[in-house]
This record gives C-alpha cells, structure tokens and sequence, in this order.
C-alpha cells in the first residue's frame, strides 16, 4: 500500500473517533466562553491596565480579531488544552493498535513499516494543525458576529505598553501567529507519536506526553536551568508571541522555526528507527 493510501485510512480513522469531536467540542466550548466573557465583562485586565484610566482610544477596543488574540495571550488553549487533546490523540496511534492487537495484522500485509508510521506521523500533524485552526477561525467568526470590524489592540510582552494594528495588518498578523502555533502543535504531535511507539498502551503514552511538557515548563521556569531555555520545546511554543508585535523581530522568529522543527523531525525519525526494528508480538 502507497502511503497516500495509508494516510486516507488513518485520517479515517480520526474521523471515526466520538474523541476527535469531542475534542472539537471542548475547544469550541472554551471559545464561547471567551467571547461571552468579554461580552459580558469588557477587554481584559491586562489590557485595562496597558491603556490607563488616562488615556483615550478613537473608535472601539472590543473587535472581531481581539477574540482570537485573546484565545492566544491567555495559555490555557495553546499551551495546556490543545497539547493534552493532542497527546490523547497521539497515545493510541500506535500503541492502541498494538494493545487491540491490529498493528500485528496491518504490518504482515506487504507494506512497508516506514510507510505505515510515516501515515501515522502525518495524520498527527493534520490533526494538530486542525485543532489550532480551528480555534482560529472560530474565534474570530465569532468575533466580528458579536464586535463587529476594527483595529486591533496589542499588548507588549516586554512591558506595561501596547500598540494598534489597523484591520488589514492585524489579520495577517493573527495569521503568522495562528501559523507558528500549527507548527509548535506538530512538534507536540512528533513527540507524541514517539512515545506511542516506545508504549505498549495508550494511557500511558498520552500520560508521559503530558508528563514531558510539564517537566520542559518546569525546566524553563527554575532558575538553576536557565541555560537550557534557548533549546526547550516549551520555550519556542511562545514563538507565537513575536508575530503579535507591531514590528516582528524576524531574526528571533526564525531560529524559533529552526528549534520547532527540530523537534518535528528529531522525534519522528527517532520513532521511525525504533518502529523499523520493533518486534511487535500483539
């Protein structure tokens, strides 16, 4: 079987999960909250602070692309939601097959075992840039139903300042921010799908996918380790944050990507040569 096949079937696969919805379903539920708590209670905090009691903004600060902003300054989506809806996703790819027993059944057919994982690995990163996109999307469709068009608002992350974005450049900001954080999700998904592969079951691959996010943020937060924060994965998640700035330092953006993937291709060719000479006897 070609690996366009392949891929077919475990996009299939996906597809045919109650979990793929439900985690559609968690992501949108966290963006209707967003939106109505801004409708409810005004921009938030931080950004009451940057502007001051003094100072006065022609037009309006609540506005369509402030939603998808918002789902982006406050972690809770990029770095701990979605990286657990991924992790869940990512723990069963190989080692749910293994402990179900069909992983055996797939590799006695004549496909090659590169093919079968490469699939796999592909159909990871789909569904982690899915999960990103749409957060993105929706956030801002609800956006402008509920605030309507105008500039956008940004915060420093340097300081207690912020600068506006005219319409047209806000979008395409959202966008490059959006897209770094589909590639910082697919770094995520590699390290997954690594660990499903050294796991026989499931659980416990989702579990060590957590536990290794959570060791890395910890790890950029000691102050005894920070040298090692230039090569965290966590560290280059918030790659994101500079396309939010009026002006983008492009030099720091690029040698996130080069970190990012790395830690794409590192982990995937790793469980690659790992699944090539397993023995799997379930």
């Amino acid at each position: 079987m070609k690996l366009r096949q392949l891929l077919t079937i475990e996009l299939h696969k996906f597809r045919a999960q109650r979990g793929t919805y439900a985690s559609y379903a968690v992501l949108a539920a966290l963006v209707g909250l967003i939106v109505w708590g801004t409708w409810r209670y005004g921009p938030p905090h931080q950004l009451q602070s940057a502007l001051g009691d003094q100072f006065v903004v022609g037009g309006k600060v609540l506005t369509g692309p402030l939603i998808p902003l918002l789902l982006l300054e406050f972690p809770v989506a990029v770095h701990v939601l979605i990286p657990l809806l991924i992790a869940v996703a990512t723990g069963g790819l190989v080692a749910g097959e293994k402990q179900a027993g069909t992983l055996r059944t797939i590799l006695i057919r004549p496909v090659r075992r590169a093919a079968v994982l490469g699939a796999k690995l592909t159909a990871a990163w789909i569904h982690a840039a899915g999960l990103v996109v749409f957060v993105g999307v929706l956030s801002l469709l609800l956006g402008y139903l509920v605030f309507g068009r105008g500039d956008l608002v940004v915060m420093s992350f340097h300081g207690p300042s912020f600068s506006i974005l005219a319409e047209p450049q806000a979008l395409s900001h959202l966008a490059l921010a959006y897209g770094l954080a589909v590639v910082a999700m697919m770094a995520v998904a590699s390290l997954g799908v690594l660990l499903s592969v050294l796991c026989d079951n499931p659980l416990t691959a989702a579990g060590l996918t957590v536990a290794v996010l959570l060791v890395l943020q910890s790890l950029r937060l000691i102050p005894y380790f920070q040298w090692l924060q230039p090569y965290l994965l966590t560290e280059h998640i918030w790659a994101y944050r500079e396309a939010l700035s009026a002006t983008i330092n492009w030099s720091e953006l690029g040698t996130s990507l080069s970190y990012l993937a790395a830690y794409i291709a590192g982990p995937g060719l790793i469980a690659m040569c790992v699944f090539w000479r397993q023995d799997v006897r379930c």
